[in-house]
């Protein structure tokens, strides 16, 4: 893919970027299609390679655990505390983190 083509993938992807409470992502976690990303990430970037195909690279973050399924732990504490995701669904896949709510006082 040509870098041109790349970067209109990646704005694309970036204009998809969307806010979900833990509720609304649970679908996607029972159909096994959920992965959650670290903050370590840039998220558009994990769509993006995920898109254009990079297996080395995505194989790379699934075993640094840079990217994975949520855990039960993780799980019981967004059910019982709610919080915030950002995601981006690439399909079959729906990739995830932490929102970080920003007030401006």
């Amino acid at each position: 893919m040509s870098p041109q083509n790349e970067q209109q993938l990646r704005d694309k992807l970036t204009g998809e970027l969307d806010v979900s409470s833990w509720k609304g992502l649970i679908p996607e976690m029972l159909s096994r299609s959920l992965f959650s990303v670290s903050k370590d990430l840039d998220l558009v970037e994990v769509g993006v390679r995920v898109a254009l195909d990079r297996t080395s690279e995505v194989k790379q973050w699934l075993d640094s655990g840079l990217l994975k399924r949520p855990t039960k732990d993780q799980i019981r504490h967004w059910e019982t505390f709610g919080s915030l995701f950002q995601f981006i669904i690439v399909e079959p896949y729906v990739f995830f983190q932490e929102y970080d709510v920003k007030i401006n006082s």
